[in-house]
């Protein structure tokens, strides 16, 4: 992110100086030099660049496009205009520069600009599993004890891990992974299909998307899972 000034074409005998400027995105904040001012109304050129690549993670969502919601400028400054106008979208890899016209105090000012990109307002979704359950054949087992209660964003997916000996045994292969509605699986890690190669152990981690508004009760994971043939190491 960077910055540069622009004057408005005004005669002015104003004088003053911003000793840094504060831009405030999201949990971050970008410090960057500050410069005199010789007229009350002012521009800052923002360029805005989308680094979030997270989409390839099966833990967010896959349009991770960054909304600017609105800008806004902390007195004793005012904010006059701003381009493109907000809201905007950037999409991952995209940049865009803010053009941000901005009126100083009317008396000679010396100190701070603070400036907040303010993102859209993010809808959250409560889910509560009293049970999480493994489900292969007619056995059942619960994989964790005491459920889990968690909060996530709209669309968003979340993670079980599990010892697979607790549900299938060495040389398993698993081909195959049903949730019940309303949630959907999303992906494993290691990815289908594989096979519990391991004879101590083997962990294996779920993502589910929870639904799109708040929930309450149970999740089974339903394993389609054959026995394979796999050589004896000796281990």
């Amino acid at each position: 992110m960077g910055i540069s000034f622009g004057f408005l074409k005004k005669k002015s005998s104003y004088t003053g100086e911003v000793t840094g400027v504060s831009i405030y995105w999201k949990n971050s904040m970008h410090g960057l030099p500050g410069m005199k001012l010789r007229e009350r109304e002012f521009e800052l050129k923002i360029p805005f660049t989308n680094k979030n690549y997270e989409g390839l993670s099966f833990l967010k969502k896959a349009d991770n496009t960054e909304i600017v919601n609105e800008i806004e400028v902390r007195k004793p400054f005012k904010l006059i205009s701003v381009e493109p106008n907000v809201p905007a979208s950037i999409k991952p890899g995209e940049s865009v520069e803010f053009a941000i016209k901005v009126q100083a105090p009317e008396y000679n000012y010396s100190g701070p600009l603070v400036l907040k990109m303010v993102p859209k307002p993010v809808e959250m979704v409560h889910i509560e599993l009293p049970d999480i359950i493994a489900v292969n054949g007619s056995k059942r087992v619960k994989v964790n004890e005491h459920g889990e209660v968690k909060s996530l964003e709209k669309d968003g997916n979340f993670e079980i891990s599990m010892q697979m000996y607790r549900i299938l045994t060495y040389a398993d292969t698993v081909k195959s992974v049903t949730v019940n509605k309303p949630f959907e699986f999303v992906g494993s890690e290691p990815k289908l299909p594989f096979t519990i190669d391991n004879k101590s152990s083997y962990i294996a981690s779920f993502y589910i998307k929870a639904p799109a508004y708040d929930y309450a009760g149970e999740l089974e994971l339903v394993f389609n899972a054959e026995k394979s043939s796999i050589p004896d190491t000796g281990t």
